[in-house]
């Protein structure tokens, strides 16, 4: 069997782009070329008729094995991300919800005078202020970097509630005599430890997640 022409190779050029089709579409933009590439090879290096027959059945025979593999492959990432992105937002919605009892609490406590809430005012404060800067953060640097979660939250809260406890400490002890520099100190603090601790379980809850 002689070789077959060159208008034959193109023939089979576009054949094999149709049956490419069966592949993912983000497995077609990575391999794609390559793979058109590949073949073109050996159908040059085929010396009769026979040996690209050969080249076929062993084309079609990988495009079998490997489709419904490459679709299973792609199902898994997709939901991978679904759950993965359920998460982030469970996640976010238990924070926000968080942050805007602790408003509601405080803002009930203040206008009736309930001296049981009041107690707490100190911390409510730096709960809301650190929990929307801090979570708004760790959330970003996590998603944008390869960090480590946990590390992430225990240094961003650490200065998210250290920097205006501090800066309080300096500044309004200057101009409000009756400024509470224990209860201040102690509210954040309270807050660093409530913001860091909810972040250590949830971290254990994914890990135990993933090894189940």
């Amino acid at each position: 069997m002689s070789k077959p022409s060159a208008r034959k190779y193109q023939l089979f050029d576009s054949i094999y782009e149709v049956l490419m089709l069966a592949y993912p579409a983000d497995f077609r933009r990575e391999y794609g070329p390559h793979m058109s590439q590949l073949l073109r090879d050996c159908q040059r290096e085929a010396q009769t008729g026979l040996g690209l027959v050969y080249v076929w059945l062993r084309t079609l025979l990988d495009l079998a094995r490997t489709v419904p593999g490459e679709h299973l492959e792609n199902l898994r990432k997709e939901n991978h991300f679904m759950s993965k992105f359920r998460t982030d937002l469970f996640a976010i919605i238990g924070c926000v919800l968080i942050i805007v009892t602790a408003v509601l609490l405080l803002n009930y406590g203040r206008s009736h005078q309930i001296p049981s809430i009041l107690i707490f005012g100190y911390a409510l404060d730096a709960v809301v202020a650190a929990g929307i800067a801090g979570n708004l953060i760790v959330f970003l640097l996590v998603k944008l970097t390869n960090l480590n979660p946990l590390r992430v939250a225990l240094w961003t809260f650490l200065i998210v509630n250290a920097v205006p406890a501090i800066a309080l400490t300096v500044i309004a002890r200057r101009f409000d005599p009756q400024f509470q520099l224990v209860s201040t100190v102690i509210g954040y603090v309270v807050s660093f430890l409530f913001w860091y601790l909810l972040h250590w379980l949830w971290a254990q809850k994914n890990k135990s997640a993933v090894t189940t």
